[in-house]
This record gives C-alpha cells, structure tokens and sequence, in this order.
C-alpha cells in the first residue's frame, strides 16, 4: 500500500500529513522548518511520497482548524501502529469537545481504569494524530499544562488551546477528577 505525505503551511508554521488509503498515519504540527520536517517524514517512513489525493480531507480540515473554521474531524486514522490501550485512551480523548478540558484522571476513569493515569500520559506521549485525537485538551489535575511531546512542548499546547479559545491559565476543572 503506497505511504504518502503533504506538506502545509498554516499561520502557526510547517504542518505535515502521512497516511495510505485507510487512514492519516501521522499528523505533525507545526514547529520544524519545512526542509527539517521533510527530512524527520524521510526518516520515519522511508520509501513515502510526496502528494496523494486522500490526503486532501485530512489536509483541508486540519488547516481549517488553525483558521477557526473547522472544530471536528472526520477523516479517517490508520491506527495500526497504536496499541490497545492506546487505542482505548485515543478513543476516550476523542469525546473531548472543542474548547473544554479534562485530566488525565478523567482519561483512565473514562476507559475504567482509574489508577492508569500515568499511563494515560504515556499514550498521550505516543499520540501520532494530534488535533484529531485532541490529547492537548488533557490537562494536569490542577488545571496546569503537562507534557506535550511535539515540537514546539507546552507553548505549542497552550497556542492549540487558545486557537479554540480556551485561556487563560490555569483551566477551571468545574470538579473533573
């Protein structure tokens, strides 16, 4: 199955898309420079393309969400390379709505596993679909940002935040665990 990318730009840098046709692989967010992203895609997935047609609903819906036009996505995601339990947290972060916030307690509760919290962040730290599992809607239980492993770590966390109009910090939890 032919591995393609697309390279974007949106007002917040150099975005990246990967994927075949059952789903978006990898979504990078902004933070590298073009040139330096393209080399990071090369390294990832050797042998990938450039431009493919299924790429484009992916590629028109994530530059809608920087522009504000766009707050859910419906492209598919090729979650192969997740493991269960990844798949299990994706799942659950993914009824996050825009522009509210939960903790990584509320993640582990959501998928029956209430003590998982710690492993919720690692899957967190795993998350290859940024924006379309919204994993930087999940915030400390002091409603503090934590961890984010994308270029660019919390600064980038807290700009995807406030792009759904979500400021200032730190977030009221309205008594999320």
């Amino acid at each position: 199955m032919k591995i393609a990318f697309e390279l974007f730009q949106v007002d917040q840098g150099w975005m990246g898309l990967v994927g075949n046709e059952k789903g978006v692989q990898r979504i990078y967010l902004p933070g590298l420079k073009r040139e330096d992203l393209q080399n990071r895609i090369f390294s990832e997935f050797p042998g990938c393309e450039e431009g493919a047609g299924f790429l484009n609903k992916a590629k028109e819906q994530v530059a809608g969400y920087f522009s504000g036009r766009r707050i859910q996505f419906d492209f598919p995601l090729d979650l192969s390379g997740a493991t269960s339990f990844q798949r299990t947290v994706y799942k659950a972060m993914r009824t996050i709505p825009y522009g509210e916030v939960r903790t990584y307690r509320w993640v582990a509760k959501k998928i029956g596993k209430t003590k998982a919290w710690r492993a919720v962040g690692g899957a967190c730290a795993k998350n290859r679909w940024p924006l379309a599992v919204p994993c930087h809607r999940v915030v400390g239980s002091d409603g503090r940002l934590t961890g984010f492993s994308a270029s660019g770590g919390l600064a980038l966390k807290e700009e995807l935040l406030k792009v759904e109009g979500m400021h200032p910090l730190p977030f009221s939890l309205n008594g999320l665990p």
